[in-house]
Order: structure tokens, then C-alpha cells, then sequence
């Protein structure tokens, strides 16, 4: 007698044929995805509904002010302004303009919200930034790992031009090492 195999529907096919590896794994990381999602919604919620206060950091008394003995007289220079006015001439650029104060082009181009083309108009009046840089003869500098001299130059608000000028020898500005001391203009 010869074995005739019956047709069954796909549905009733899936049904009865038993679970591969690969379905048990995809089940697997199905459910340890959701439960990951659940952790971490369950966590950002949490964090939300809190109030500010309810941390777990004990927080010591603030010392007031009339606890502490001032000794001499504290007398406050008022801050320098961070700013200058400038109104601009017929005629200036914003190279000559930093040229006078000794500040970046591109920092006044920056602060008063310049770009290209960087047409000025006369009259206008722009922001100056007052410059870091000091005459003070014996200004130096550290170098730190990841420093180089543009960073270092951009930071106090110089040229590296300015840096080498005062260094002769930094004529090859890659040749800087960590712990190397620089002067500053």
C-alpha cells in the first residue's frame, strides 16, 4: 500500500511542525529586548516623578556669611568691562580694526554676529572684545598633553606668530613637547 501525504494549510503546517533553534533564539531576544525597554522606561519615569529634594545625598548647612572672621579690608575692584564699543569709519575693515585693539578679526566678526562677506557699514557700532594678552616680560606657559600651539594661541587670545616671535626657538611649531615651557607676548 502505497503512503499518500496529506495537504494541510499553511496555518495548520505551521502548527504541528516543532520549533527550530533559530525560532527559540529570535523568541529569546524578543523577550530580553521588552524587558530591557521595560527597565529602562520603568527607570526614566522614575526619575521624572521624583521630587527634586528626595535624593539620597545628606546636604550640610551652608556657613553663613556672619560665621566667618574677615580679617583687613576687603575692597572690590569693579570687573573691567568685557567689551568696547567701536563705531565703525568709512574705510575700516575688521583686520584693521583688530589690528588697533590687538584682538582676532574673527573674534569681533564672531561676537557681533558677522559673516561673510563681513561688510561693515559707517556707523555701525561693534563690540570689542578687551584683550587677555599682557606685556608682563615673564608671562609663561606649561605645555599639556594635547596642547598645540594653535589651542594655546586661540586660548590666550593670540597668534601663533605672536608665540613664535617671543620663542625663536619654536621655528618648527610641531616640535613642542609636554612640559615644555613658553613664553607668552
Amino acid at each position: 500500500m502505497k503512503y499518500i501525504k496529506p495537504h494541510l494549510s499553511p496555518e495548520l503546517r505551521a502548527q504541528i511542525t516543532p520549533h527550530t533553534r533559530r525560532d527559540v533564539r529570535h523568541l529569546v531576544a524578543g523577550v530580553f529586548f521588552l524587558v530591557v525597554s521595560a527597565g529602562l522606561f520603568y527607570n526614566l519615569w522614575s526619575q521624572r516623578t521624583l521630587p527634586p529634594s528626595s535624593n539620597n545625598k545628606t546636604t550640610a548647612p551652608i556657613a553663613q556669611l556672619s560665621d566667618k572672621q574677615v580679617l583687613g579690608v576687603a575692597e572690590e575692584a569693579p570687573p573691567p568691562p568685557e567689551f568696547t564699543e567701536y563705531t565703525v569709519k568709512t574705510g575700516d575693515t575688521l583686520f584693521n580694526i583688530s589690528q588697533k585693539y590687538t584682538v582676532r578679526w574673527d573674534s569681533i566678526a564672531q561676537i557681533n554676529g558677522l559673516s561673510e562677506p563681513y561688510i561693515l557699514h559707517a556707523g555701525q557700532i561693534l563690540k570689542i572684545p578687551q584683550a587677555t594678552t599682557s606685556s608682563v616680560p615673564n608671562k609663561v606657559y606649561t605645555i599639556a598633553s594635547g596642547d598645540t600651539l594653535v589651542s594655546i594661541a586661540k586660548q590666550f587670545n593670540i597668534t601663533v606668530d605672536d608665540i613664535i616671535a617671543v620663542n625663536p626657538n619654536l621655528q618648527n611649531s610641531d616640535l613642542i613637547t609636554v612640559g615644555q615651557i613658553i613664553k607668552l607676548p
